[in-house]
C-alpha cells in the first residue's frame, strides 16, 4: 500500500488537523482623491455555502449525519487533501441514500460493492481496517468498510485514468467506471477514436441501452444534482 497509509493512517479514525491561525486583517489604505475612471459594475452577492449550516436539507437523510465527520476523514486521508470530499458524499447518496443495510440484485451496502468488487478490495484496504473485517468476502454492509472502499477505489480509477482532456471528465469518467466497470469504458474510448472526453466515450456506449443510459446519468446527477446540496451543507 502507499506509503501515506502507514505515516497518516490515524485520519481514518481521529480528530481532523488543526485549521491554521488566521491572519491579521490588513490595514485600511490611506485616504485617496476619488478617481475619475469609470467604476466596474457591483458583483450580485454570492450566498455563503454554509447556508445549510445547522440544519439538514431535506434532500439529505439523517443518516448521513452519523457518517459525516469519519467519511471526510477518511476521503481526506486516500485523497491527501487534493478532491473535496463532497464527490464522496454526493457518490454514497446516489448509490444506497445512507443506508447500509441497501441491497440490490449485485450489489449491497452503502457503497453498493459487487461480491468481485468487495472481494478485491478486501485485500487493498489499509491494515486498520482490514483487522475490523477478517473476511475475505469483504464487509460492504459495515459502513466504515463500505466508505474506505468506496473512497479507494475513486483513487484508484482516478490514477488510471490519466488520458482525461479536463478535471471535469477526469472526475466523470472515474464515475463512470465506478457504475459500469473500468474495462467498458477504455473499450468505449477506443471506438470513439481514443478521446478523452467523457460526453464522446458516452456517446460511443457499446452496453445494451438501458445499461447506456444508466451509466450516462451516473456522473451527471451525482456532480450536477447531488453536489451542489452536500456542498452547501458540508461546506466544503
Amino acid at each position: 500500500m502507499r506509503a501515506l497509509w502507514s505515516a497518516g493512517s490515524a485520519l481514518l479514525f481521529g480528530a481532523c488537523r488543526p485549521a491554521p491561525a488566521a491572519k491579521p486583517a490588513p490595514a485600511a489604505p490611506a485616504a485617496t482623491q476619488p478617481s475619475t475612471s469609470p467604476r466596474p459594475p457591483e458583483r450580485p452577492a454570492v450566498p455563503p455555502v454554509t447556508e445549510y449550516a445547522g440544519t439538514t436539507p431535506k434532500q439529505i437523510p439523517r443518516q448521513a449525519l452519523a457518517y459525516r465527520d469519519n467519511f471526510i476523514r477518511i476521503w481526506r486521508f486516500f485523497f491527501s487533501l487534493g478532491e473535496t470530499p463532497t464527490i464522496g458524499f454526493s457518490q454514497v447518496h446516489q448509490e444506497s441514500r445512507w443506508d447500509s443495510t441497501a441491497h440490490s440484485a449485485f450489489a449491497s451496502g452503502l457503497a453498493q460493492f459487487t461480491p468481485a468488487t468487495a472481494a478485491d478490495y478486501s485485500k487493498l484496504l489499509p491494515a486498520e481496517v482490514r483487522a475490523r473485517c477478517p473476511s475475505k468476502a469483504g464487509c460492504p454492509t459495515s459502513p466504515n468498510w463500505a466508505l474506505n472502499a468506496l473512497a479507494l477505489y475513486d483513487y484508484n480509477l482516478r490514477k488510471q485514468i490519466t488520458w482525461a482532456e479536463t478535471d471535469d471528465d477526469h472526475w466523470r469518467l472515474a464515475l463512470a467506471a465506478y457504475n459500469g466497470g473500468l474495462g467498458w469504458l477504455i473499450k468505449e474510448r477506443v471506438k470513439a477514436n481514443g478521446s478523452g472526453r467523457w460526453v464522446d466515450i458516452a456517446d460511443h456506449c457499446m452496453r445494451k441501452p438501458e445499461f447506456c443510459e444508466e451509466n450516462r446519468s451516473y456522473p451527471v446527477v451525482i456532480l450536477e444534482k447531488w453536489f451542489p446540496i452536500y456542498r452547501r451543507w458540508l461546506g466544503l
